[in-house]
């Protein structure tokens, strides 16, 4: 086995092929460290032999037989070393993948600076899009844990010219590729969810990043970009996702994907198909839905009738329960909604508010008096009609998915007063609202989404009582003795 000695040969000068040789026989050692310093050393020798012209395609018209030999030699050994990193990218120790690509990329730079290949009459720069492919093919295709070299690969893609040719290789990637497996789609979308679009170009006090090229040979296009990136979206949903996966997209789609598609209505089927599933699925469809609706004219009759079925017990125990509260709250923002729907929904909210843990109480008691603030007309719902004389006599049918046929806006919000008995002080204050004339400014719900049963169990524990007014017996003692009438005192006497 080669030792740490040879990385002695890395410091020496190159003088001959003979060099290079022993430097690649290095490389296929099986020591990390050793790996390591001669992908660093053949680093060295790669970037300065392109910067100089000795790998290009073609050489000078009246190149030396030898020196043509040189060359191609040359070639060959820099296609093994690029063959080797890559391989390398897969490799068990994350450190040396993420210096395999740092590395490929410092080639990959090398030749955007210095293309290789002869450049069309006319042409100052060639951007190397057959190395920016190879490499996503290799990334995209790791079956071992891709995170860590995937996440590495993001500080290149802050580069305006990297993200622009990627959209365009991974473009190209799915279209010929037809048939590609979990790992493949899971690594895909890991990239797609850390790229951000920008439809402007920097502002004068910002510096456009490139990596290796310059503002004479690239310009951002955001309307060529949103191509490549619709294309790659279109491909994408053409594959059948894994439940996790699906979540995944659904999460992203409406901030960083619908605004930069060419025709975002083309997801309508993908996002109602969601949307019927249910559960988790249908709240994270839900905001996507609602663009769709609000900024591309889409028609969805049933859009509130849906998200009214949606709120039933499970939805106060999901993982995206905040998310949800945060869009229902913007779904409902509209004072034009029919006072019908609005009051079905604070009337669905109350009841969930009657067996909604602690944390969440509160949320809800300020979302029904949201509803309230912007549907003055529910202030009907505010104390028992005359002929509702017990909560048995509420003529809201719960179960009811017709939302106006559920008698809502018949009912009273019985469940609020209910909640003034609430053995915690602070739910039992925060339903006190309905006793009075309701605020002119609305609650901010937002920082309710995050409260945990910890937050009020620490805000009880920091509230002070006056502690002279609690009651501690039924009977003031004259003594320090026994409670009066209790059989504990005729046996004892203290």
């Amino acid at each position: 086995m080669r030792s740490l000695k040879n990385l002695k040969l890395l410091s020496e000068p190159v003088k001959s092929p003979d060099y290079y040789r022993k430097i690649i026989k290095i490389f296929t050692s099986d020591e990390s460290s050793v790996v390591k310093a001669s992908i660093k050393a053949l680093d060295k020798i790669f970037c300065h032999l392109i910067s100089n012209g000795s790998l290009c395609e073609e050489g000078p018209q009246l190149e030396p037989e030898a020196d043509k030999k040189v060359r191609e030699w040359s070639r060959e050994r820099y296609q093994e070393f690029q063959d080797r990193l890559f391989k390398l990218i897969s490799a068990e120790q994350i450190s040396l993948q993420e210096l395999s690509l740092v590395h490929l990329m410092h080639l990959f730079q090398a030749e955007g600076q210095h293309p290789l290949p002869k450049l069309p009459q006319g042409k100052e720069h060639m951007f190397p899009l057959d190395l920016l492919e190879k490499l996503m093919l290799h990334m995209l295709s790791l079956e071992k844990e891709a995170t860590p070299v995937l996440t590495r690969f993001q500080e290149f893609m802050e580069y305006e010219d990297i993200l622009f040719h990627l959209l365009r290789v991974l473009g190209k990637i799915l279209k010929d590729k037809t048939n590609v497996d979990e790992k493949f789609l899971k690594n895909l979308i890991h990239i797609l969810e850390h790229i951000t679009l920008h439809n402007s170009p920097p502002k004068e006090e910002e510096k456009t990043k490139l990596f290796c090229s310059n503002k004479k040979h690239f310009k951002w296009n955001y309307g060529q970009a949103k191509k490549y990136f619709s294309t790659i979206w279109q491909q994408l949903l053409k594959h059948p996702l894994t439940p996790s996966l699906y979540k995944r997209v659904l999460v992203i789609l409406p901030d960083k994907v619908l605004p930069h598609l060419e025709k975002p209505l083309l997801l309508t089927d993908f996002l109602m198909e969601s949307y019927r599933i249910g559960g988790a699925v249908s709240i994270l469809a839900l905001h996507g839905v609602f663009l769709l609706m609000q900024s591309h004219n889409l028609e969805y009759p049933d859009f509130y009738t849906k998200l009214y079925a949606l709120l039933e017990p499970g939805v106060l125990f999901v993982k995206y329960r905040s998310r949800f509260f945060y869009l229902l709250d913007l779904f409902m923002t509209s004072t034009h909604i029919p006072e019908y729907i609005a009051a079905a929904f604070a009337k669905r909210l109350a009841r969930l508010a009657l067996i909604a843990p602690a944390n969440i109480v509160i949320l809800l008691l300020h979302f029904v008096g949201n509803l309230m603030i912007r549907h003055r007309g529910l202030a009907r719902l505010m104390h028992h009609p005359e002929n509702q004389k017990d909560v048995s006599d509420d003529p809201y049918v719960m179960k009811e998915t017709d939302l106006n046929s559920c008698k809502a806006i018949e009912s009273s919000l019985w469940e609020i007063k209910t909640l003034q008995s609430h053995a915690l002080p602070e739910i039992a204050n925060t339903a006190k609202f309905i006793d009075r004339d309701l605020p002119k400014l609305e609650w901010d719900v937002s920082q309710d989404l995050e409260t945990t049963l910890e937050d009020l169990l620490e805000k009880e524990l920091k509230r002070k009582y006056p502690t002279d007014d609690i009651p501690i017996n039924f009977e003031k003692p004259t003594k320090f003795a026994c409670v009066k009438h209790e059989k504990l005192s005729t046996y004892f006497d203290l």
